[in-house]
Parts: structure tokens; sequence; C-alpha cells
């Protein structure tokens, strides 16, 4: 078994707690020992004898097409009487086990390939079809809800085995697919071509009527509203020196977990409230990677890296969605603090000013301020990011399987949880808009993604010019920033 197949099996066998979990969402104030993970104990590991050869599927013979009868994707057999790949296999045989009926909004015209299979199920079943796919060819006993001859147990993969966890620790989760019939979807993801098997994180599917993309946004809003709401258990404890591993831990050593409150109160900051604000906003990813799954499920070593791969994205993305949402102003940056920076006015008091070092900071400092504006408040404005579309993007950003220091089964988890989000990201945009109008947003959204990269570089740059101009670097940011030792 592959590890990407693993993941995902893993991720499916965990998809319906997460769904009754968000059903039952309390509205309460969480407190961070609410939902860091409990103590791992192992459990046994994967049952992997289940037979997986179906009746409905042969292997190809040799001079047989290659290529799939629905989306034209690379086949991997003979399914239901054609030539296809697992991906429109699987599709077929859910929305038949279901009895879906799916309706086209424009016109059965939608195109179906490789690229667009996705973006029309009633255009796509009747391809199925069309193409010759039976559907009395599925066996009646398969995808029955209950007892399973072989249950996968709840929790995340790792070295073959799957960690217990608490319910409460799922609500991070994200689902690959949802609700999957474990055995079949199983098999598809162990032998299926890397398209295919990426096709079918996505998959259309549930016992109901929701997709396995269906839970993504939900759960990534309710970690959101989590993140948001943590407050501290104790008071908040001021250290002179904190460890990043013991930071990591209990994020509220950096700093207290106060309101955020974006409304520019306070009035203008200096640097004081804005390494304040800072602080706030680094505990606050602290306690979004100690949430959302797979990162969560990482070791100490290994979420320290993802963390400082993300650290300046992630606070630009913040201060960015919260400065469009609660201010018109064009030249306003608004911090979580209640303070905010203008583009034209010094974060430096007036006496550093004769200083050379200051005044190249201060230079520095209103570069910065400029392409904060320019280049990520200003084209996030335009595009109106939704709330829903800000987690998305959160969650793209942080799951980056490119973060350096990490070995190849956790980027491997990074990337299968990417991959849901951005196809969860698509499905949203595809139900509302036009094929192309989706498309063009998708792209623009993702572009986001390398303009907040490129200011955030810039950001810390200006953090390594603080650092040598101003004494007393907090330890923290001194370890996130300035050293690579992870």
């Amino acid at each position: 078994m592959t590890e990407t197949a693993a993941a995902m099996a893993a991720y499916a066998a965990i998809a319906s707690s997460v769904a009754a979990i968000m059903r039952s969402a309390s509205p309460h104030t969480y407190s961070i020992e609410s939902i860091l993970k409990p103590g791992e104990s192992i459990s046994p590991t994967l049952d992997e004898s289940t037979n997986t050869v179906e009746e409905e599927s042969t292997s190809l013979t040799a001079g047989e097409p290659t290529i799939c009868s629905v989306c034209h994707d690379e086949a991997s057999g003979r399914h239901y009487g054609v030539v296809a790949c697992f991906g429109c296999k699987g599709f077929f045989r859910r929305t038949v086990r279901a009895g879906k009926n799916y309706v086209c909004r424009y016109e059965q015209k939608c195109r179906i390939d490789k690229a667009g299979r996705n973006v029309c199920r009633s255009c796509r079943f009747q391809k199925c079809l069309q193409v010759g796919m039976e559907p009395d060819a599925i066996r009646p006993d398969r995808d029955k809800t209950g007892r399973q001859k072989n249950p996968r147990r709840c929790g995340a993969y790792e070295n073959g085995v799957v960690k217990k966890t608490s319910v409460v620790s799922m609500l991070g989760d994200l689902p690959c697919v949802a609700l999957l019939d474990k055995e079949s979807e199983l098999s598809d993801d162990t032998h299926s071509s890397p398209s295919s098997r990426a096709e079918s994180a996505p998959a259309e599917m549930s016992s109901s009527t929701t997709s396995g993309d269906d839970s993504v946004l939900p759960t990534l809003c309710e970690v959101e509203n989590i993140c948001n709401q943590l407050r501290d258990a104790r008071p908040f404890e001021q250290r002179t020196v904190v460890a990043l591993v013991d930071a990591v831990l209990r994020p509220s050593l950096i700093a207290s977990r106060c309101a955020l409150k974006f409304d520019s109160s306070r009035g203008i900051a200096g640097c004081k409230e804005y390494v304040e604000s800072i602080k706030r906003l680094t505990v606050l990813l602290f306690d979004y990677s100690n949430t959302l799954k797979p990162i969560a499920d990482l070791s100490a070593t290994e979420k320290i890296c993802v963390i400082r791969n993300c650290l300046a994205q992630f606070i630009l993305l913040v201060i960015a969605h919260q400065t469009i949402r609660n201010s018109d102003n064009a030249h306003m940056i608004l911090l979580p603090n209640g303070y905010y920076l203008h583009r034209d006015k010094s974060v430096l008091a007036n006496e550093h000013l004769e200083d050379k070092r200051y005044v190249l900071l201060d230079t520095r400092v209103n570069c910065v301020k400029r392409n904060v504006i320019d280049q990520v408040i200003g084209p996030m404005r335009r595009l109106a990011i939704s709330d829903v579309e800000l987690v998305a993007l959160k969650a793209i950003m942080c799951l980056d399987p490119n973060t350096a220091k990490i070995d190849a089964r956790s980027a491997t988890l990074l990337s299968v949880a990417r991959d849901s989000v951005q196809n969860a990201l698509y499905g949203h945009l595809s139900s509302s808009l036009p094929p192309t109008e989706a498309t063009s947003r998708f792209g623009n959204i993702l572009l986001l993604v390398a303009s907040i990269s490129k200011v955030g570089a810039a950001v810390t740059g200006l953090m390594q010019l603080s650092r040598d101009i101003i004494a007393g670097c907090d330890s923290v940011f001194d370890d996130l920033f300035f050293h690579e030792d992870c």
C-alpha cells in the first residue's frame, strides 16, 4: 500500500465522525485543553487482508484501449462493462447505489474530461451510461451501512498503524472523502493512477446527499471558529525565555489569548504595539496548527517547521482579511489589538528619527506597509474574498508539502490534505458560478498565495533588520525567524 493510499484510507475512516462533530458543534467558548490531543496510544495495525478483487472489474487484456471511456484519464481496467479509470468506476457505483438524481444547470452540455469531470455530476453520470456502464453489474451487497466485516478504526495514520484520538480531537481532520465504503475505496486508491487517485479524493460520496468535499470547508470553518474563541485556562505567565518546543505544547507562553479586536479604536501603532499584535497572531497560528490535522499529528519538530514555513503568510492573510472586513480606508492596516498602521505615518517615535539606523528601519517599514496594502490587501479587496474562501486559502498556505525538513510521510499527508482543500474550494466555486468564472476565480485565489508569500518574505527581512537595530528580540521570534535548525 502506498503512503498516499494509506493516508486517504485513514482520512476516509474518520470522516463520518468529523461530520457528526460538525452537526453537534457547540457555540460555547472553548479552552485550549479541550482540543489538544491527549496522550497517544497505539492500536493494532490496519487490517489489509480484505479481499479487494471485485467481480464487476477485470484487468485489461492485450490490445484493449488504456484510456477511460468516460473522462479519458488512464484506465485501470474494465469496470461494469467498459474500460474506465477507478475514479469514474467509483463515481458510477456510488451514484447507482445511493439512487442519486443529479440535475445539470447547463442543459446537459458540460464537457466531461480528465480536468473537468467533477464540474457536473449529472453529465458525468449520463456519460457513464452513454459509453455502456451497466447499473445491473453492481453487486447488491456493496456499500451497505452499519457494522462492517473489517471496520477501520478512527485515527491518524503513522508508521503503518492507526493512532487513537478523542472524538473532540478529530474535529480538525480534513477528510479526502466522506462516509466511504472503506473496503472498496481502499482497493481503488491502492491500484489507481496518480490522477485518478487524486480525483477520488474529492469523489462525490455520502450515505445521503453530501459529497466528500462537502465536509472539508465546514470543518475548516469550525476550526477557524474554535481558534478565534480560544481563551487561556490560566492567567498569562510572562517568561523571559521560552523554548519553541514548549510553545508548541503551550502557545499561551508566547502571549495571552486576548480577544481579537480589529477595530482601530486604540489609535496608530508604534513598534511595541506592532510586536504585541504579531505575538498574538503567532499564538493563533500555533493554535491552528494544534487543531488542524494532519498538521496536529506531526511531531513537535516537524510542526515547528510547518509553522516557520507559513508564519509570515498566515499573519498577513489574517490582517488583510480583517482590514478589508472592518475598514474601507485604503491606507490603513488593522492590527488584532485595536491599533492600526497607516500607509504614510511612522511607527517609530520622533526621538529615534535622528539615528541613521532608525531612519533606515523606518524606510523599510514604510516600504513593507505599501507592499502589504498594494499587493495583498488591494487584490483581496478587489476579489471580495469570502469567509469560506479565506479558510480554504489559509489551509492551502499552511498545508505545504514542500516545507523544508519534514519527512516523506508527513509531506504526503500534507499533500493529500491540501489537494482535498483545493478540490473542495473548486467544487464550492463551481456550485455557484458558471464554469469559466469558477475556473478564473479559483486561479485568482490561488495566485494570492504567491503575492502573500512574496510580501511575507519582505516582512521576515524586516524582522531581521529590526532585530539588528532594536535590542531585546523575543526568544520565540528569534527561533522562528532567524534559526533554521528544525
